[in-house]
């Protein structure tokens, strides 16, 4: 029986083909539409300070500081202080003239970007803070033109013995009395007590420049030092957008770093991401950059924006006729500059920002020359992707027929999957009246791509509209594989069922077909299924696949076929994770099996943090991401992440932990359950630090769990958190969860939810739980747990098993406790200690004992709000809790006051004696 090739499968193999090549052929050149840009004028908005700190200007500072203290000494110093505009100048000499002794005198001064710069501009700014008669003197000297005496009376100002700081900043727009007077004083600075600081960028310091003679001529004197200041890294950029939603990657590549637009898109938020959202700042610092230069050389800027990231000169020359001889201004001016043999902005805000400002008339003509130009042939197959772009802007929709399909197939033959996503999009936008034969293939590569760019919701749709052709086409091979490919889709998307169905719609069309390679893939993803449920039939559908795989000659279906009964026997048995790795490690290291290489990268570092053996994921995590990031995996890359900064947070780097994990959630298109793990992660380091909020990420997190399976790690948060927060009886009740699940596989994420239950007075479960540190902690071996969290790397877990400790082993996990800032965890920890030591009994018994139908004192508070009329949610918003958890303590109320409902129970807070 022959069976034909299925598009989607030959989709994968083309996008598998060169994956080690990432970077190289049309993603190198035209990602579609890749990022460039210009630079903003103003300085004054500047801020990279997180919690009073300037991030990555210490060295500055430092240097600044040093050189003051020598000019105090009698020995002047002249810093030259360089970097592009808007990267920090201003906020890093306002921030040490802020730290000077109020005994130094400072003096400051500005060169203005005027057409034509006042003469001294900034020594007359200076005279502002001199004494007057000083002041008057120098001033009548300028006045009357006497050089000479200009130069003698301000250094004798800063030479009569008072150490002094100088200040010029934007020297890059100084006139040339400015020039000289500083040449003045830089020959005579190291007899002077001054120290002397200018600022300049030196973006726009071309080879002509008047600044750049002064720059040559102090190049070796001993009295001169240079700092230059650089745009802020992508950790800096991710400390500053902690906590605004933004995403910190895409924000990084937006601006490149310059703080200046760092800061403008997080005041704007999240649309400035987008196109059409940048802030009104950027745009208008980007036309005022652009409004300097001529007016063939801004047409030369606007051609170079429509370009993208990068344009070689002959197509500038092609696009805007005389460019040529203009790009050297823009280079100068610092609006474009060069890498190689092409040019480009420097940061993308400021592409975006000079695109904006083209007229779409104006664009669409542009984008028409540059289509045209590349079109000659020979083409290039580096400019397809370029091609289809300015096709469809120019509106040629013959022309991304053309060109789009083929740009599309070279990026995912380069492992470049989000710019093949794009690029597939763009095509089939234009493709209704294409036939369906071709269509549909065009949909499957989509889905292909968008899955593996880690664009679920996307990939989704495509298969959809897929299956239903190939269903109207009569192919039920292909149709099969598109229904299997949908299942493993639907999966984290939190739509457990309809994955179910369409993996069983996929094995009962092929098996009633008779043994097939797409029946092997199905069976495959059976098992797929089987393993993340931790069922042991995983190991049957894996066995039926590999007979197939073998039969097929398919090594793809073979290898997953033994990870997947090796993984079977690791969570099953907790043994054979040397021969799972040696199976992931093979699947990594053979061509075309990187996205199996992948996907066994996650299982093993997922199950290695499910097992606790956090010292083993650290290092299978570290190489999985490594991996995905070389292969351009983008669907894996996330939960890679989530489960390092869950690993963070079991090892005791909370900070770390919640910054990753934060950022994770602010990356667009993400699946609801890969949000579980960040969610979990946040909200336990703010529960654990005693900070807010936490129920509303629990709760998000419980509505993205889908199946039992995901719900334990969420309840298990829940009860912490509870128990955290003083409410033993709401960590009792998110504990329940443990009532439904069983057996050896989920002792792990079982045991979290007994231990807390058993620490919040519950009941632990019955099931015999196997050989973990839970178990030992709920068995009263207390020490033996702590131990074995020791060894695993666990600090805050080992604090937690000494609480049923004696008192040594109390105050050791109280000091735990401190020394993570875990304030509640350490509140928790005295009031054993009180018991310990019989100087406190359970206030919370007493009080519980104390009411006559035994309510808890959160549980009195409820009560009288019941009393006034209140619902569960505003019940929740006064005591601070969560919706579910007010409607857990209602229940309670009403079941130990023996009422059947609220009205009852308030008609009993009322007759009760106030």
């Amino acid at each position: 029986m022959a069976v034909c090739c299925c598009p989607w499968q030959a989709a994968r193999h083309a996008h598998l083909e060169c994956a080690g090549q990432a970077g190289s052929g049309a993603s190198g050149n035209y990602p579609i539409f890749a990022p460039g840009c210009a630079v903003p004028d103003a300085e004054a908005g500047e801020e990279v300070a997180v919690a009073g700190r300037l991030l990555e200007r210490d060295s500055a500072l430092a240097t600044l500081d040093r050189c003051r203290r020598a000019a105090g000494r009698g020995r002047g110093q002249l810093v030259l202080l360089r970097g592009e505009a808007g990267v920090g100048k201003t906020t890093v000499i306002a921030r040490f003239l802020a730290g000077l002794d109020p005994g130094t005198r400072a003096l400051r001064g500005w060169c203005d970007g005027l057409a034509t710069p006042r003469p001294l501009g900034p020594f007359i700014d200076m005279l502002a803070d001199l004494p007057a008669d000083q002041a008057t003197s120098i001033r009548a000297a300028i006045d009357a033109g006497d050089t000479e005496a200009v130069y003698a009376r301000l250094a004798g100002v800063v030479g009569d013995g008072n150490p002094s700081v100088c200040v010029i900043e934007d020297l890059h727009w100084a006139d040339g009395a400015t020039l000289d007077l500083l040449r003045y004083l830089a020959r005579r600075i190291d007899m002077l007590p001054m120290l002397l600081v200018v600022s300049y960028r030196d973006d726009q310091i071309g080879p002509t420049h008047p600044l750049a003679v002064l720059l040559g001529d102090v190049a070796t004197w001993a009295t001169v030092t240079r700092i230059a200041l650089d745009p802020l890294s992508a950790a800096a950029v991710a400390a500053l957008a902690a906590g605004s939603g933004i995403n910190a990657q895409a924000l990084y590549r937006l601006t490149g770093g310059n703080s200046f637009f760092v800061t403008e898109v997080l005041a704007a938020g999240a649309d400035a991401l987008n196109d059409g959202g940048l802030p009104c700042s950027v745009s208008e610092a980007v036309r005022g950059r652009l409004a300097r230069l001529s007016a063939a050389a801004r047409e030369t800027a606007q051609a170079a924006a429509i370009c993208g990231p990068r344009a070689h000169p002959a197509l500038l020359e092609a696009i805007s006729p005389g460019a040529t001889s203009t790009l050297s201004e823009c280079l100068d001016a610092g609006v474009l500059v060069a890498n190689a043999d092409t040019v480009g902005f420097r940061h993308e805000l400021a592409r975006r920002a000079t695109v904006e400002q083209i007229p779409a008339y104006q664009r669409r003509v542009l984008h028409k020359r540059a289509m045209t130009t590349l079109a000659e042939p020979p083409i290039d197959p580096d400019t397809l992707a370029a091609l289809t772009f300015h096709a469809e802007q120019a509106g040629d929709t013959d022309a991304v027929i053309s060109y789009g399909p083929a740009a599309a197939e070279r990026a995912a033959k380069f492992g470049a999957n989000r710019q093949a996503t794009d690029l597939y999009a763009l095509v089939l936008r234009h493709a209704d009246t294409i036939p369906g034969e071709q269509r549909v293939i065009w949909l499957e590569r989509h889905a292909f791509s968008s899955y593996l760019s880690g664009q679920a919701d996307s990939a989704v749709s495509s298969l959809r509209e897929a299956i239903a052709l190939r269903h109207e086409l009569e192919d039920p091979y292909q149709e099969a594989e598109d229904l299997r490919w949908l299942s493993r889709l639907l999966q984290p998307l939190g739509r457990p069922e309809e994955a179910m169905r369409s993996a069983h719609a996929s094995l009962l069309l092929l098996e009633n077909l008779g043994p097939s390679p797409q029946l092997a893939w199905s069976l495959i993803n059976m098992a797929h299924i089987a393993a993340l449920a931790l069922d042991p039939a995983c190991a049957r559908y894996a066995a039926r696949a590999k007979a197939l795989g073998d039969q097929f000659r398919d090594p793809a279906v073979v290898i997953r076929a033994r990870g997947y009964t090796a993984l079977t026997t690791v969570f099953c048995t907790d043994t054979g994770w040397d021969e799972f790795e040696a199976v992931w490690r093979e699947a990594a290291t053979t061509p075309g099996l990187e996205e199996h290489g992948g996907i066994f990268g996650i299982l093993i570092g997922m199950f290695a943090v499910v097992r606790g053996e956090f010292g083993r994921a650290e290092r299978y995590l570290a190489e999985a991401a490594a991996f995905l990031d070389h292969c351009d995996l983008g669907m894996f890359q996330t939960l890679v992440a989530g489960l390092q900064a869950l690993t963070g947070l079991a090892r005791g780097d909370w900070m770390a932990a919640a910054l990753a994990a934060e950022q994770i959630l602010t990356r667009p298109g993400l699946t609801p359950q890969h949000r579980i793990t960040p969610l979990i992660t946040v909200a336990l380091i703010r529960a654990r630090r005693g900070e807010e909020p936490v129920w509303p990420l629990l709760d998000e997190a419980l509505e993205c769990a889908t199946g039992s399976l995901l719900r334990l790690p969420v309840c298990a948060a829940r009860a912490e958190a509870a128990w955290l927060a003083g409410d033993d009886e709401a960590a009792r009740h998110a504990a329940a969860e443990i009532l439904t699940v069983s057996g050896t596989a989920h002792a792990w994420l079982g045991g979290s939810l007994r231990r807390w239950a058993h620490l919040a007075g519950g009941r632990s479960g019955t099931d015999v739980i196997a050989d973990t540190p839970y178990e030992r902690e709920i068995n009263g071996d207390w020490c033996a747990a702590a131990q074995e969290w020791a060894l695993r790397g666990c600090p805050y877990d080992v604090a937690i098993a000494q609480l049923g400790g004696d008192i040594d082993a109390v105050e050791a996990a109280l000091g735990v406790f401190r020394r993570l800032g875990a304030r509640p965890a350490a509140r928790r920890a005295q009031q054993r200690l009180a018991q310990l030591r019989g100087r406190d009994p359970d206030r919370r018994r007493k009080g519980t004992s104390a009411d006559p139908n035994g309510l808890t004192k959160r549980q009195r508070d409820v009560l009288e709000l019941l009393a006034t009329g209140r619902s569960d949610a505003e019940i929740a918003t006064a005591l601070y809790i969560s919706t579910k958890t007010a409607n857990a303590h209602v229940c309670a109320v009403l079941a130990k006051l023996g009422v059947h409902n609220r009205t009852q129970a308030a008609a009993y807070a009322y007759q009760q004696p106030r």
